[in-house]
């Protein structure tokens, strides 16, 4: 999901939640936001905490997606690297 935010320049930016590598702080008020693959971090007027909360709100949810797995006795060594690979 694509979640909007403001830059301090005012400028409006839609980051993929997916590609966020990590949100720093640079004050209580400030912080930056680091996306895989692009070449700047992108610097806005909000607290970290608020950012990181938007942004988990925007990921999917992966439970959903591993609880079958769970009840199948059967998983494959490939699911087993894919699971492993989609939670970090």
């Amino acid at each position: 999901m694509l979640v909007k935010v403001t830059d301090y320049k005012g400028k409006e930016r839609y980051i993929n939640a997916a590609f966020v590598k990590a949100v720093h702080a640079k004050s209580d008020d400030e912080c930056e936001i680091e996306v895989s693959g692009w070449a700047y971090k992108v610097k806005v007027k909000a607290a970290p905490a608020e950012v990181a909360q938007v942004l988990n709100h925007a990921m999917p949810d992966l439970s959903s997606l591993l609880a079958p797995m769970a009840d199948d006795e059967t998983t494959t060594d490939a699911q087993t690297a894919a699971t492993i690979a989609v939670i970090g």
